[in-house]
């Protein structure tokens, strides 16, 4: 009983195929492609699809799935049987190489910044009175209105 393992990671485009497809068969036709893939480039005999990158293949429900998705497949071999198992690869993006994402939060990025911006609205209210923040605005109004006259 020897255990080889081989590590290859692909990127697979489903778009070409899946155009062709009714809406409402699209993702599990994906599943079926991407399986097939695997088995041709890496010559298994089963394909075995980790949670994580199911649940990223149908997050977005059954007609739209990714266009093409970065996988890292693991082949090992056991009882001279070919298993792969299929990862989802994260990537995270450079703001610095892409400007044009700039103003754009990221996913990972957006919980953090929510909860920072909620900790500084909950202490500008404490500090400051709203009487405050509204006199200057009533004072404007009344000299724009004498200068008028």
């Amino acid at each position: 009983m020897s255990q080889e393992a081989i590590e290859s990671i692909f990127t697979i485009p489903f778009y070409p195929q899946l155009n062709k497809t009714a809406a409402y068969k699209r993702t599990p036709k994906a599943v079926r492609m991407l399986k097939a893939y695997i088995i041709k480039h890496t010559k298994a005999d089963f394909v075995v699809i980790t949670n994580e990158l199911n649940e990223f293949l149908w997050k977005r429900g059954i007609e739209k799935p990714p266009r093409k998705i970065k996988v890292r497949a693991i082949v090992e071999t056991v009882d001279e049987e070919k298993i792969a198992t299929i990862e989802l690869i994260h990537e995270k993006v450079d703001i610095s190489t892409r400007p044009e994402l700039e103003g754009i939060s990221l996913p990972g990025e957006l919980e953090e910044e929510d909860e920072e911006e909620e900790e500084e609205e909950d202490s500008s209210i404490s500090e400051e009175p709203l009487e405050a923040k509204e006199e200057p605005a009533v004072e404007e109004q009344k000299e724009e209105k004498e200068q008028e006259k």
